[in-house]
C-alpha cells in the first residue's frame, strides 16, 4: 500500500506602503512642501490608510468645524502622529474624516472620505 504525503504551505502576507494588488489597495497619505499629497483620499470601509509625515509636519483629527475655521484641536479619540511620525488608519467607519498640520495651517488640510 502507498502512502501519499500532502503537504500545506502557508503563505502570510504583510501590510506594506504599496499597492498590493486591485483588490486590496493601500492608499499613502505623505507630505509635499506645506501640503498633503494626496490632500483628498475616497476610500472604502475597511480600507487603510498610510500615513509618512516629513520631520516638519504633524497630523491631527478634527471635526468638520475645526477643519473649516483652521483650528488644529484633536478630536475625542482621534487619529494623531507626531511630527516626522508614520502610521496606519483603518477606515471603520462611513463619514469624512478631517486632518490639518498644526503649524501649517491654514494650507495644510486634508480629508478622507469612507463610503
Amino acid at each position: 500500500m502507498k502512502t501519499i504525503t500532502c503537504i500545506i504551505i502557508l503563505i502570510f502576507f504583510s501590510c506594506s506602503k504599496e499597492k498590493i494588488n486591485d483588490a486590496y489597495p493601500t492608499n499613502t497619505m505623505t507630505t509635499s512642501g506645506h501640503n498633503f499629497s494626496p490632500n483628498l483620499i475616497s476610500c472604502g470601509l475597511g480600507d487603510t490608510v498610510f500615513f509618512e509625515l516629513g520631520s516638519t509636519h504633524n497630523l491631527l483629527e478634527v471635526s468638520e468645524l475645526d477643519y473649516s475655521n483652521n483650528n488644529s484641536q484633536l478630536i475625542n479619540n482621534g487619529f494623531q502622529l507626531d511630527y516626522g511620525g508614520s502610521g496606519y488608519l483603518v477606515m471603520n467607519e462611513s463619514k469624512t474624516y478631517y486632518f490639518v498640520c498644526t503649524p501649517h495651517l491654514p494650507q495644510m488640510k486634508s480629508r478622507i472620505i469612507v463610503q
